[in-house]
């Protein structure tokens, strides 16, 4: 196997949100709050929210492909570069904490300091949807509010609380599960960190215990935890923790 990390384009976000559902397809907090899991209305609105966020300012998208295997797309990473406090206003779907994913939301009115290429709308593939189309539905019984409106009770307050300037924020890494522990991952987290020293950034991961190691290894540090007992929402649930993990601001070394 050859990886090789490229920028991700429009036409890979859809095979990007369907490797996040295959990635996180046992993830216990997810199927509480996606209870049908990865349907095709969910992964087209969020297909359509990451069109919609790829042509701002402020966010970047990394796709792992394997040459061995005619440029497979096996993993992806989406961070974004927010000012403060990200936004609570759910206006995007969520997607919390996955094996690594962090959910936090975006601030539209972040400047960019990447010159990454917006996307337009020529490169978005036949039947995905647009950035400037009207967001798919996705019915009600897809998404369970109730538990959503719970857990962001609980992690908004810690995200305010170390997001105080701005920061390089991972809003996902997945990894298909049969290239997982290969490198794939690593390969990505190093783009991440690459790209936050130049720039002088900290960064700041949700992590569960799977990838809690590989954050740890890269120089991040728990600054706090948050565990929900799931068994008060589905039987047979165990309680869930996810890491909140920090990396101060290196600068670039090569300055």
């Amino acid at each position: 196997m050859s990886f090789k990390v490229i920028p991700c384009s429009p036409s890979n976000l859809h095979t990007c949100c369907s490797i996040y559902w295959q990635a996180t397809a046992s993830n216990p907090l997810l199927s509480l709050i996606y209870p049908n899991g990865g349907t095709e209305n969910l992964q087209r609105n969020i297909t359509y929210h990451n069109l919609r966020e790829h042509d701002g300012p402020n966010v970047q998208m990394f796709c792992v492909v394997d040459t061995s295997l005619q440029d497979k797309l096996i993993a992806y990473a989406k961070w974004t570069v927010v000012n403060g406090q990200p936004a609570t206003d759910g206006e995007t779907i969520p997607l919390p904490a996955a094996s690594p994913d962090s959910g936090v939301r975006r601030n539209a009115r972040n400047q960019n300091p990447s010159g990454i290429p917006s996307m337009s709308g020529s490169e978005i593939p036949p039947g995905a949807p647009s950035s400037s189309s009207t967001p798919p539905r996705v019915p009600k019984e897809d998404t369970n509010d109730q538990f959503f409106k719970h857990f962001l009770t609980l992690v908004t307050p810690l995200r305010s609380a170390h997001l105080t300037q701005q920061t390089l924020v991972l809003d996902d890494l997945s990894v298909l599960p049969e290239h997982q522990r290969q490198g794939a991952g690593k390969l990505l987290l190093r783009t991440l960190i690459d790209f936050a020293d130049s720039r002088n950034l900290p960064c700041y991961i949700e992590s569960t215990p799977v990838a809690y190691d590989m954050y740890i290894h890269q120089g991040f540090r728990e600054v706090d935890k948050l565990e929900i007992d799931l068994g008060q929402w589905r039987q047979g649930c165990n309680v869930y923790r996810t890491s909140l993990l920090y990396r101060d601001a290196r600068g670039d070394s090569k300055k």
